[in-house]
């Protein structure tokens, strides 16, 4: 009986970790498009054939965050070591309305100022708040919001799946 509660309990563990994967370890980052909300989810793809047409290699580098972890970001550089990397901890990216990327080309990741720039004015011409624009202090070149009441817009040659 013990044996077949441990086989339970570890093949429940594998589906929750498929299913849920942020339901283990709080911590974890989370790049999966689908741990977004539908609207943020469709902007965040739309925004990824743009800048693949436009030979921008973009990684998504996190999508979805639990609280645990935004807490755990904020505290960095404050209560532990490190450096200050978000200013708030009521992150759209809790609510799964936001997206972190990087350039997907090893030691460039954060570096190539023209590479966001562009990433920036694309993420805005289709109803994105790109962190790229905000203010100094705040400016969060890597970051991607959907507005509560944005819209999508799609340029011409990239119409809308139905």
């Amino acid at each position: 009986l013990f044996v077949l509660m441990l086989l339970v309990f570890f093949i429940k563990s594998l589906v929750l970790r498929e299913r849920y994967p942020e339901a283990l370890n709080p911590l974890d980052r989370i790049s999966s498009l689908e741990e977004l909300d539908p609207k943020t989810r469709e902007a965040a793809e739309l925004f990824l054939k743009i800048t693949e047409a436009e030979g921008l290699p973009v990684l998504i580098t996190e999508t979805y965050r639990t609280q645990e972890r935004q807490d755990y970001l904020y505290e960095q550089g404050r209560t532990r070591p490190g450096q200050i990397v978000t200013w708030t901890k009521n992150s759209k990216h809790t609510k799964r309305n936001a997206f972190d990327i990087a350039k997907n080309v090893p030691g460039q990741e954060y570096s190539d100022l023209e590479f966001f720039r562009r990433c920036a004015e694309i993420g805005k011409e289709i109803g994105l708040s790109p962190g790229y624009y905000w203010e100094d202090g705040k400016k969060d070149m890597p970051h991607y919001e959907m507005p509560l009441f944005g819209r999508i817009k799609y340029p011409e040659g990239f119409e809308k799946q139905q």
